[in-house]
């Protein structure tokens, strides 16, 4: 199999999946406005889910114009790489959205179930913990033999620091600092 055929293929997988998290956004969205967490909260992860959307239909039209572009004999391999990286860049904001939407949801809904205490707490700091290790996990794998190549990834490491930033937040929501809408 050519290095085009694998391109291509890499390109559908991820147009499914960006296709898949659309259909699961709109899905959640759905679900949570008929029973939204009384402590709020709704409209914070009704805002990242949102755009999370955007950037996932950005990632499906992006990875479907990377693969015209490959079809085509005349076009610079160079421009098809530009199409993907857009679109993986797209994807991952996407996702990091969607994991912070839910981190907030997640923790708001065991607000209004058991109230403030450690266990409350733990949810969104295991789910954020979770996730990290396993981006850094995946970076590793990715980038195997390539020593610190794995740390600093700029682009996982923005991820993280949006991610930790929502943990933030709720960290000062838990504590009354202010409340997340």
């Amino acid at each position: 199999m050519s290095n085009e055929e694998k391109k291509q293929i890499n390109v559908r997988d991820w147009i499914t999946l960006s296709t898949v998290m659309m259909g699961a956004v709109l899905t959640i969205l759905a679900l949570i406005w008929q029973l939204p967490p009384t402590s709020g909260g709704i409209g914070s992860a009704t805002f990242l889910l949102m755009l999370s959307f955007i950037l996932f239909v950005n990632s499906v039209s992006a990875n479907s114009k990377a693969n015209y572009e490959t079809n085509l004999k005349e076009t610079v391999e160079e421009r098809v790489n530009r199409f993907v990286t857009f679109a993986e860049f797209s994807f991952g904001l996407g996702f990091t959205f969607v994991i912070s939407g839910f981190t907030i949801l997640g923790y708001k809904y065991l607000l209004d179930s058991i109230d403030r205490n450690l266990v409350t707490l733990m949810l969104p700091v295991t789910f954020l913990l979770t996730a990290w290790i396993l981006i850094f996990i995946y970076n590793v794998i990715n980038y195997s033999g390539k020593a610190l190549k794995a740390i600093r990834s700029l682009k996982r490491n923005l991820w993280i620091f949006l991610e930790l930033i929502c943990l933030v937040f709720i960290l000062f929501d838990f504590f009354e600092v202010f409340i997340i809408p």
